[in-house]
């Protein structure tokens, strides 16, 4: 398998502008009705403030870079007594394993 140039990094208030033309950009199909549509900045600074406050403490948010480019996100949540993965990734970098890498 070809070695992907794949980085899983820490979201920053920095991410917003990027976040919402991602949210607004990715395939809503397989999502849950949560995120927002339209996306805006507003509710991609929300959700990043939730994110710096809850890092680590009720989950791991993760921005899944691929080439230096923003293509998805990716976080494991705390519910009850388990947790749940959420990820979406732009349709032009889906079906490439980038998922299925992050996850690991």
């Amino acid at each position: 398998m070809k070695h992907l140039k794949l980085e899983l990094r820490h979201w920053t208030q920095a991410d917003a502008m990027e976040l919402t033309s991602l949210c607004n950009a990715v395939d809503r199909r397989f999502l849950s009705d949560r995120l927002p549509n339209p996306y805006t900045e507003k509710d991609a600074e929300e959700w990043l403030k939730t994110v710096s406050e809850n890092e680590a403490v009720t989950g791991i948010y993760r921005a899944i870079v691929y080439d230096r480019k923003l293509i998805g996100s990716i976080s494991v949540e705390k519910k009850d007594d388990d947790a749940e993965i959420g990820y979406m990734i732009l349709n032009d970098y889906s079906n490439k394993g980038i998922g299925t890498e992050a996850v690991k």
